[in-house]
């Protein structure tokens, strides 16, 4: 049987862990025992949910145009900085000789 081919019949449960499988075309015939590790759950494709699923996680962020304006800059603690980039040099007067 391949896997996942399509969608076959359970005739018999032989034991807790084998089956006996049937192809739905004809049911009369069993095509020979497989155990459950080897079958899968069919699902049918066209069925709908009942309920639609739910998205979870983070919301997904405002792109609208007030939102596109410029932001504050601001360092890795949330400080807010400036834009420009100050020096650290402090000046101070040089001497004057009389």
């Amino acid at each position: 049987m391949p896997k996942r081919d399509e969608p076959y019949i359970i005739v018999t449960q032989r034991s807790p862990t084998t089956y006996e499988v049937a192809n739905p075309n004809n049911p009369d015939e069993v095509l020979r025992p497989y155990r459950s590790s080897a079958l899968r759950r069919c699902i049918d494709k066209e069925a709908t949910p009942v309920m639609p699923l739910r998205k979870t996680g983070r919301p997904r962020k405002d792109n609208s145009a007030d939102s596109s304006s410029r932001t504050i800059p601001r360092n890795q603690r949330g400080s807010v900085t400036s834009g420009k980039k100050k020096d650290n040099l402090v000046s101070s007067p040089g001497r004057v000789d009389s």
